[in-house]
């Protein structure tokens, strides 16, 4: 009989506590210890708690580590783990700069250890389907792919608009739209413009950019912390158009048949896929599989796809023009 799979947790703030809600949704898995640096102790039910991550690293029960730190501690984290030989699910974005994502790379093939970033939109029921439908071409070849996702956040969560701590609309929510335009379109951007409006350290509070990709496919995406947007996915496809409400965590796809002639009276069917618990345990489970089957990547969030994502948030942040 397969034993539990027992987890470690760096971090013991809100999303790792999501994280360890969604875990509720899987048998054969347990809680082994949550390190926190804050030694405010942690809501998250676990087996052991610790102060020092190098602690949880080294607990011999732990057969794979999720971080779910400041968006600027995970390389730090990551490179504990990595040399500890411990798998890592480390929360988005997984580092600040493509540079460090490099270096991570090269630590976890040195070491011989898997490496995987938590973006957890990939694995839902909905993006697995529509990924599927895209990749034999029965939705059509994307032409057009509009994103957008804000809301008015509070002043008194300062993570979000300290330069120190990582903030900014782009690397907190804009990482979910660039990683799934990529996904689905399966290549990197030609070209990218962006503008920025940014604070008095900056970050930026809202943040435009369009990516030009091959054969006349764009992708314009709109991020803020400053204000409420749609929150949504349009994919716009040579047979149809997609419509997703809520796209990092989607459970209804909207299909309207192709128009002409600026058509407003189309066919719509709606295709709703449930997400049991809060969704977290769907990469969970990707990730023990990867981890059973001994191999360094997850084929559906790889490695080097952190990082060509990582390049282009770079690039976008690099060549903003700031308003």
């Amino acid at each position: 009989m397969k034993k539990p799979f027992t987890w470690g947790i760096i971090g013991g703030g809100f999303i790792s506590h999501q994280f360890a809600e969604g875990l509720k949704n899987l048998s054969d898995v347990r809680i082994g210890a949550v390190a926190s640096a804050s030694h405010t102790g942690s809501p998250i039910s676990a087996e052991r708690y610790y102060n020092d991550y190098e602690q949880l690293a080294e607990d011999e029960e732990i057969d794979a580590i999720y971080i779910g730190t400041i968006h600027p501690r995970h390389f730090e984290n990551i490179c504990l783990c990595l040399q500890k030989k411990k798998p890592v699910l480390c929360e988005k974005p997984i580092v600040m700069h493509a540079s460090q994502m490099e270096c991570l790379l090269e630590l976890s093939e040195k070491s011989g250890t898997l490496l995987m970033e938590a973006m957890w939109s990939r694995f839902l029921p909905l993006y697995v389907y529509l990924k599927e439908k895209i990749k034999k071409g029965e939705f059509g070849k994307i032409e057009h792919m509009k994103i957008s996702f804000g809301e008015r956040a509070e002043p008194s969560k300062k993570r979000l608009f300290s330069a120190d701590l990582g903030g900014g609309a782009l690397m907190d929510i804009g990482v979910y739209g660039i990683n799934l335009a990529k996904w689905l379109l399966e290549e990197d951007p030609k070209k990218i413009q962006s503008w920025a409006r940014v604070n008095e350290e900056g970050v930026d509070l809202t943040t435009f950019c369009s990516m030009h990709f091959s054969d006349l496919c764009d992708v314009e995406m709109t991020v803020s912390i400053e204000k409420k947007l749609e929150n949504s996915m349009w994919i716009m496809t040579d047979k149809g158009e997609y419509y997703i409400p809520y796209f990092w965590r989607p459970d209804t796809l909207f299909r309207f048949s192709p128009g002409q002639n600026f058509d407003m009276n189309r066919p719509c069917q709606k295709n709703v896929f449930e997400i049991k618990g809060n969704g977290y345990q769907y990469e969970a489970a990707a990730f023990q599989e990867t981890v059973y089957k001994g191999e360094l990547d997850n084929s559906t969030m790889p490695r080097k796809e952190s990082l060509k994502v990582m390049k282009i948030l770079d690039e976008i942040r690099e060549n903003a023009i700031h308003l």
